[in-house]
């Protein structure tokens, strides 16, 4: 019988030749995280400020005899902020990434991925008291995505992310005409791994 060089990619079963599972793009991921933070909140001037969303690690093994490059997707669901002049409010977040050992934890006092929030200054009387003044913003949902990779068989893509929300300073207590109001909601994340394949370089070489 005659011995045939076939790519990892393929299978030979019963003379017939069929592909691989991990020959295709595969969804090896899918998860949402919600929020611990939502409601209201009070000031938090120093990074990275109050903690939103954690995933924690989580981590996906290449179970493949090939290397994998692995699409990482983002979804943020809408976000909700009310605050009161003069305050401001900003929600940051990070996903930090490794192959084979653990990511660090995402830290968002100097470096993030995305940012959102807003405030108002309505200004203050002669006695430095803020005058009346609530923003009301939505933000819409979108999505984020990043290639990582290659991950070589056995190997395993590791992630965390984090969502903070933080109130640069100033911050005034009697905002809103000493009547404060702030709140903020975020909805869940969710994030998607993606794994894509790569050619068997053993049997092009």
């Amino acid at each position: 019988m005659a011995q045939v060089c076939v790519s990892q990619n393929f299978d030979i079963t019963s003379g017939a030749l069929s592909i691989q599972p991990w020959t295709v793009p595969r969804h090896v991921y899918d998860q949402s995280f919600a929020s611990v933070g939502n409601g209201t909140y009070g000031a938090h001037t120093n990074l990275p400020g109050k903690l939103m969303i954690d995933s924690g690690v989580q981590a996906w093994t290449n179970t493949s005899p090939l290397p994998a490059q692995v699409l990482f997707r983002l979804h943020r669901g809408s976000r909700r902020f009310v605050v009161s002049s003069p305050n401001v409010v900003q929600v940051r977040d990070r996903f930090t990434t490794a192959i084979d050992v653990t990511p660090r934890v995402p830290d968002t006092s100097n470096q993030y991925q995305g940012a959102a929030g807003g405030g108002v200054d309505m200004s203050t009387t002669t006695a430095a008291k803020p005058y009346a003044g609530v923003l009301y913003a939505w933000d819409d949902a979108m999505i984020t995505e990043d290639w990582f990779g290659p991950i070589p068989p056995g190997g395993v893509f590791r992630f965390h992310y984090r969502a903070t929300l933080w109130t640069p300073p100033p911050w005034s207590n009697n905002a809103n005409d000493n009547l404060p109001v702030h709140e903020c909601d975020l909805d869940p994340v969710r994030i998607q791994l993606i794994a894509f394949p790569t050619q068997d370089m053993d049997v092009m070489s």
